[in-house]
């Protein structure tokens, strides 16, 4: 398995300056607190600092 994440890693460190610019990093916000985080799942969760729902932020 170990040797599959390797292989796939190295495939998209090989192919990355093809996508330069393709990937943008989405964020969430928290509109009480203000808090602003990288989306890492489907869901966007509560915020950790005050319990408020996260949105998406916009590009």
């Amino acid at each position: 398995m170990f040797d599959n994440v390797v292989q796939a890693s190295e495939a998209f460190r090989e192919s990355a300056h093809r996508m330069q610019g393709s990937l943008r990093m989405a964020l969430k916000g928290c509109p009480e607190c203000r808090t602003v985080d990288m989306i890492a799942s489907p869901s966007l969760g509560a915020c950790e600092d005050c319990g408020s729902a996260m949105i998406a932020l916009p590009r």
